[in-house]
């Protein structure tokens, strides 16, 4: 029996070591965070690094597309502590002032054709013939349904904003309908994540996408002209020139969305069941960590954050955020 004591002993510590692991991860507080599908990297990153700068909280993310990412607040009562969407309007729509007093703008980002080896047309394609290429016989093009999540009206709001861009007139005229009609059915997604799993399963062969999601994937990608991609806030007046209409809100008559510049927004709901943990996060996304991460995960950052009522946010945020977006 004495030969076996060093063994036993070694699997008590091991057994002791882990019940005590297990027991520090349930005595940390969870700080969830329902997101856009876009942001999915960019939360792994933040997630680990939040973490070890506050080892009292765990972080749980949730993807989804950015309407329903509101949605589950808004309509379906769902607790969350952080709602982080691709645009900042779906949180002003759906969650305030009936379930959040504030918005803050923290990242931007812009609209590219993407692609991949076995796209067809993949090594012609360029950012002033890709109407034409698109149109082409046999070329598949995936999107995102606009009413789930905001790259698929901004998808849209691109594609109107190059019918009107004089260089590339007038081959240009129809050029919404003509690409809408290359989208198959089973090839309408409810969010980028989806969309970029088609292209990379080689169901389609093209599909617009951020250039975060684009990059993170490692697919090709081809510029958009500025004037479409959304991606500048000096050309917002020129973005606004196109328009959709969008229901925001399950079973609500729809709403009419212009074109304006990429900007990612969050929000602490009211009844959020860790307001101090996500204010925490908050604070740590807005912080120098934070815009590290963005860029890591291929995001522009807004320093400071933009506030349009800065005096409504937590103390700990407000020298984090600035004026309106």
């Amino acid at each position: 029996m004495g030969y076996h004591r060093p063994v036993f002993m070694a699997r008590a510590l091991a057994l002791l070591a882990a019940a005590t692991l297990l027991a520090g991860c349930r005595s940390r507080t969870e700080v969830v965070v329902f997101h856009a599908a876009s942001l999915s990297r960019l939360f792994v990153d933040v997630g680990e690094r939040f973490e070890r700068a506050h080892p009292g909280y765990r972080l749980r993310a949730e993807p989804s597309g950015s309407q329903i990412v509101a949605r589950k607040v808004a309509e379906l009562g769902l607790p969350a502590d952080l709602v982080a969407v691709a645009d900042i309007r779906v949180l002003d729509e759906l969650l305030v002032p009936g379930h959040a007093d504030w918005t803050v703008g923290f990242a931007t980002n812009e609209m590219v054709l993407a692609h991949a080896a076995h796209s067809r047309h993949t090594e012609e394609v360029t950012g002033r013939n890709w109407p034409e290429v698109l149109a082409r016989s046999r070329v598949r093009l995936g999107r995102v349904d606009p009413d789930l999540a905001p790259i698929g009206y901004q998808t849209l709001l691109a594609w109107r904003l190059s019918e009107k861009l004089e260089r590339l007139a007038p081959q240009n005229a129809g050029l919404s309908a003509r690409l809408a009609a290359r989208c198959a059915p089973e090839h309408v997604v409810s969010d980028e994540a989806e969309l970029a799993a088609l292209l990379e399963g080689r169901a389609i062969d093209y599909a617009f996408l951020y250039r975060s999601t684009a990059e993170d994937h490692r697919l090709k990608l081809t510029e958009l002209p500025a004037e479409v991609n959304l991606g500048r806030t000096e050309l917002a007046a020129a973005y606004a020139g196109a328009e959709v209409e969008v229901r925001m809100r399950s079973g609500a008559p729809r709403v009419r969305i212009r074109g304006s510049p990429l900007v990612y927004g969050f929000a602490i709901p009211r009844r959020a069941p860790n307001p101090e943990g996500a204010t925490l996060l908050a604070a740590f996304l807005l912080g120098e960590e934070g815009s590290a991460a963005l860029r890591r995960a291929g995001f522009r950052p807004m320093v400071p954050g933009a506030c349009g009522a800065p005096e409504r946010l937590p103390p700990a945020l407000r020298q984090l955020a600035g004026g309106a977006p």
